[in-house]
């Protein structure tokens, strides 16, 4: 009798164990961050589940030449991410109150080196863009920014436009 009563009490923990874990990878799964960035660059980078891509600014006529140095910036590309650093990430946001946020982010001497950051979570979705990424934009949003870049591991840091 006592073995058929821990037996039914491990089936039990099991199957809830299971059930957490599958609940946790549906909202892994939920996730779809879009972040665009303006002057120099006008690329992308969008977070789906744990797939990260780059998308470059499309060039005509071959404009960048041979310099090697700025060539990563114009050549789309993948990295998959960790399910921990993509656990992090929401975390992040699930405490930043990022719902509460602006949809619009403007300054008066402004670069146009704009960001704007489309998020999908869950059941919410929210667009939230800046006029220039270093006047007046939530910290949030530049944190999300490095962290793509980071994340994404090709060191495409934004550069700034002399002026």
């Amino acid at each position: 009798m006592k073995k058929s009563i821990l037996f039914l009490f491990i089936i039990t923990f099991l199957i809830n164990c299971s059930r957490s874990i599958e609940k946790k990878d549906a909202i892994l799964n939920s996730i779809e961050i879009k972040l665009e960035r303006g002057a120099f660059h006008y690329d992308t980078f969008i977070l789906k589940d744990t797939l990260l891509s780059f998308y470059p600014e499309k060039l005509s006529n071959n404009a960048l030449g041979n310099e090697s140095e700025l060539a990563k910036y114009y050549q789309k590309s993948e990295q998959y991410i960790s399910k921990t650093q993509l656990m992090n990430l929401i975390q992040k946001i699930e405490t930043s109150n990022i719902w509460n946020l602006s949809e619009n982010y403007s300054c008066e001497s402004s670069c146009t080196s704009n960001l704007t950051v489309h998020i999908k979570y869950k059941e919410q979705q929210k667009t939230i863009t800046c006029e220039d990424y270093k006047c007046d934009c939530p910290e949030l949003l530049q944190y999300l920014e490095n962290e793509l870049i980071k994340l994404h591991g090709k060191d495409l840091k934004r550069i700034d436009l002399p002026g």
